[in-house]
Order: C-alpha cells, then sequence, then structure tokens
C-alpha cells in the first residue's frame, strides 16, 4: 500500500524502501541504534504482557518506566564514583524497586477495592509525570546543567560499553543484554513455575482461582508489580543507557506506550516479543 500511495505521487518507491533498510542495516550504527532501542522495548513489552496474562491492562508503563528513570538517575548522579559494577546494578535495582511500587498501587486498588486498572494506571502517569518533573527542579545544584536538565551521569554510571560504542560508532549499550535475560526470566516465570500458573489462572478466570485454593488478590498485586519493576528497569535503560542524564519531560514517555505496542504485536510471548521490539526499533532506526 505504501508503495502504492508513492507511485501515484510519482516517487520512485524501491528506491524509498531500498533507503529505509540501508539507513538500518547498511551500517554497523544502524545495527547498534537497533539493539539501543529494542532494550527498553523488549523490557516495557515484557511489563505489559505479565499484567496481560493476570488479565489487566496496564496503561501505566510510561509512568513506571519515568519513576525508574529518575530514582536511578538521581542515585548515579549522586554516587558518581561508586565501582562500576556495583553502581550498575544498584541502579538497575533502585528503577526495579521505584517501577515495581509504582505499579503496586493500582494492583492493590484493583485486588480490594475493585478499582479499574486503566483508569488508575492513566492517572498514575501524570502523577509520576509532574511529581517527577518537580523532584528533577529541586535535584541539588550541583548535579544540573539548569532548572531542566541534570548533568550527564559519571563514566562509571553509564551502560554503554566503550568496545561497543567504537565498533558501532552508536549508542547501543547493555540495556540489550539485561533485556534478553529479563526475557528468559520472564519465560520460565510464565511456563515452569507455579507463580506464572497462578498469573496465568487468574487471568483467565479469578473466581475459580479462587475456588482451587490460590489467592487471586497476591496474585493480581504480585503481577502489577513484576510489571512495573520491569517498565522500572526499562526506564533506566532508556535514560542512563540512551540519554545519560535526567531531564523535564514534557509528556509521558513514548517508550511507554511504544512498549505497548510491542506486547500487543507480540501477543504478550516473551519471546515473540524479541521480535516485535526488532521491527519497532528497525523502524524507528
Amino acid at each position: 500500500l505504501g508503495a502504492i500511495v508513492m507511485w501515484i505521487f510519482g516517487y520512485g518507491a524501491i528506491w524509498g524502501y531500498e533507503e529505509l533498510f540501508y539507513t538500518a542495516f547498511g551500517s554497523l550504527r544502524g545495527i547498534g541504534e537497533i539493539f539501543r532501542a529494542m532494550g527498553p522495548l523488549i523490557l516495557i513489552g515484557l511489563g505489559f504482557a505479565v499484567a496481560s496474562r493476570a488479565g489487566f491492562f496496564n496503561v501505566g508503563l510510561p509512568g513506571q518506566a519515568l519513576a525508574g528513570w529518575i530514582l536511578s538517575g538521581w542515585f548515579a548522579l549522586s554516587h558518581p564514583d561508586m565501582p562500576r559494577p556495583m553502581l550498575i546494578l544498584a541502579t538497575v535495582v533502585i528503577a526495579l524497586i521505584a517501577g515495581g511500587i509504582v505499579g503496586a498501587i493500582p494492583g492493590i486498588l484493583r485486588a480490594y477495592l475493585g478499582t479499574s486498572e486503566v483508569i488508575v494506571t492513566i492517572m498514575m502517569n501524570y502523577i509520576v509525570l509532574f511529581a517527577g518533573n518537580e523532584i528533577i527542579r529541586n535535584f541539588p545544584k550541583k548535579l544540573m546543567v539548569d532548572s531542566e536538565s541534570s548533568i550527564p551521569v559519571s563514566a562509571n554510571a553509564s551502560y554503554r560499553l566503550d568496545f561497543l560504542t567504537e565498533l558501532t560508532k552508536s549508542r547501543m549499550n547493555i540495556g540489550i543484554f539485561i533485556a534478553f535475560i529479563a526475557v528468559a526470566v520472564i519465560w520460565f516465570i510464565i511456563k515452569k513455575t507455579t507463580l506464572g500458573f497462578e498469573i496465568r489462572s487468574v487471568g483467565l478466570n479469578p473466581n475459580a482461582s479462587d475456588y482451587a485454593g490460590m489467592s487471586a488478590k497476591r496474585t493480581i498485586i504480585l503481577s502489577m508489580v513484576i510489571s512495573g519493576a520491569l517498565c522500572g528497569i526499562g526506564g533506566a535503560v532508556e535514560g542512563i543507557g540512551t540519554f545519560q542524564n535526567v531531564y523535564v519531560q514534557a509528556g509521558s514517555l513514548a517508550v511507554g506506550f511504544n512498549g505497548m505496542a510491542v506486547a500487543l504485536l507480540a501477543s504478550n510471548s516473551p519471546i515473540g516479543i524479541i521480535f516485535a521490539a526488532f521491527l519497532l526499533g528497525t523502524l524507528q532506526t
């Protein structure tokens, strides 16, 4: 259809698609940027998939990702001289906790009060956005370039690896490796563990799950915590890996909704999410 439209208006469709493929795959930089884009997309897509398997439509992905980005970035800026392995691990854990807390709130409200997770997660996006912007504006002055943007994180905190940067001349970073690890972990949890079975069971029928002796409330909350935690890590990968600083956001993170698109395209399959993220990363590049 795209080719037909291009031909109607007198453009060379074959040349156009050749340019698209060449830009994405014609250089190591393009390939590096595809892998750079895939990292947060996979992590956030996994977050959406876990919630969906439990029967919830988590629209709070941007807020959960932003919470992980801001708090992990703040920690990285405040402790620039920590040993690199410890600092990177700390930022990942902080992002996980921040996203998990933001995800837990709609989970608790749904489990105990029956509120709609769609409405609550949409509202949470705005709460995190505006509260986060105020937190950034009140960072210590020594951490800020101006009132809207922080200084870059130190080399010890950066998710970029020198050899990858030199090889690809791109922003490719360890986020893609974190994402692949997360895919393996979530696939194992969903397919091979009791928790994964309970998540799938509650998603199919919470009343039957309760009757079978499962705690639907606990599973609801836990699935939303896991979902938020994955999004939080995705936010840290986007922030510290791609932009390497923290700055005031004008609106909800686009990568959050793009991650949702990746999960929907993959029918919430952890393995499928890799391929969907590759497609979207290619299109973005």
